[in-house]
């Protein structure tokens, strides 16, 4: 009998510190992310993956401020998983992608748009097998196409880690909105019309 009072007693004092220590310490909800028409939450960001036209490294840039955008930042291992997901979720894995960064400055020192440095090695860059039983970390001075291989990609033939390419060759973009963009933004700019040419004044 003293047995079962005891047990008793001991289930009561942990149901009460459960309780206390959900008022004390309540659960953090992170806040909901609202993006606007064609953009998408991912990690709490608003992105735009467009498929739809290939384009340069600077056109891709381009394409994105006619949103209020750029092109988008991996910079934390986090936000890059979750990336990863959402294109796999919508099957859209079997692109390339332009990403925002590049090594145009200084050669091999490899920044965001915004003068950040790019995070080297994993999680973020893909392997280069040179030989059957050596690998090196893109990017890599091994692969062919390193000499002009200036700009960022996410490489659909290695899982859609990242890899360095010719600034002019053509892929897909994902951008993403600035922080604190305009109600506008997400909704694409009309691009100013260029001036009329001016016809020669005639001489008297």
């Amino acid at each position: 009998m003293a047995n079962a009072e005891l047990l008793t007693l001991v289930l009561g004092l942990l149901t009460v510190s459960a309780v206390s220590s959900e008022v004390s310490s309540p659960a953090k909800i992170s806040p909901k992310t609202f993006c606007s028409s064609p953009f998408d939450p991912v990690g709490g960001k608003c992105i735009l993956v467009d498929i739809f036209e290939s384009v340069t490294w600077a056109e891709a840039k381009y394409l994105c401020e006619k949103f209020e955008a750029e092109l988008v930042t991996l910079e934390s291992p986090d936000f890059f998983g979750e990336l990863l997901d959402y294109l796999n979720f919508k099957e859209l894995s079997d692109h390339d992608y332009w990403v925002g960064a590049n090594d145009t400055e200084t050669e091999g020192e490899w920044a965001w748009l915004d003068g950040t440095p790019v995070r080297m090695g994993t999680p973020l860059w893909a392997l280069y097998r040179y030989s059957s039983n050596d690998y090196e970390q893109e990017p890599t001075t091994s692969s062919s196409s390193s000499s002009s291989g200036d700009c960022a990609f996410l490489d659909k033939t290695r899982f859609l880690f990242m890899d360095d390419g010719d600034c002019d060759s053509a892929k897909a973009a994902i951008c993403q909105l600035l922080p604190g963009a305009s109600a506008s933004a997400g909704k694409p700019r009309r691009l100013p019309k260029p001036l009329p040419k001016r016809k020669p004044r005639r001489r008297p």
